[in-house]
């Protein structure tokens, strides 16, 4: 019998100012998974993949404020790659085949039939620079080159997620938003 673990992110060191960005974005709250999803289906098409998700890190959880291909709601930071993106603020984090990448082989979401097995994320900022989560997609089929081409269309959805994300902010102010209840939205995998 063996034994594969993952390993959880870290958190990054400006986890404290990341959260108060967090917090005063008011996108936990106020999701508006309809304005997010043209995005998702665009990077979903780029890719040929079965999923695509806009997901903001916080706290233990990392919420799905929109997805394709599998449901949206609250899932665990511990077992979350786009928790692994944000420490990239940079870059775009590719793990083309998860079961062969230390930090992911024995992740829950991996190791199932149609297990998460090709990953991409393009971490999302607030208008002042800080990463809040990531835009994202997977596939339960592992791939080995992503061209340039595609990288730089991933780059204009990850601009174009976080203008929508900062409008949705913005508005968020004036309309009290509508709260995103974490209880009923839970997934528990």
């Amino acid at each position: 019998m063996s034994f594969s673990f993952y390993t959880m992110a870290d958190k990054p060191e400006n986890e404290r100012e990341r959260e108060e960005a967090i917090a005063r974005s008011r996108l936990i709250n106020n999701p508006h998974a309809d304005r997010l999803r043209p995005i998702l289906n665009d990077l979903r098409a780029t890719l040929k993949v079965k999923s695509s998700a806009i997901t903001i890190v916080h706290q233990d959880s990392s919420y799905v404020l929109s997805a394709v291909g599998f449901q949206a709601g609250v899932y665990s930071r511990s077992k979350s790659f786009c928790a692994h993106a944000i420490l990239y603020p940079d870059q775009l984090t590719i793990i083309p085949d998860t079961g062969a990448e230390e930090r992911f082989a024995g992740n829950p979401f991996v190791d199932t039939a149609q297990g998460i097995q090709f990953y991409i994320g393009a971490p999302l900022r607030d208008e002042y620079g800080t990463v809040l989560g990531a835009l994202c997609a997977f596939d339960a089929k592992a791939r080995q080159i992503i061209s340039d081409d595609v990288k730089t269309r991933i780059i204009d959805l990850q601009r174009e997620a976080e203008a929508t994300l900062h409008d949705i902010s913005r508005r968020s102010y004036g309309s009290g938003g509508q709260a995103f209840n974490a209880a009923t939205q839970r997934v528990c995998l």
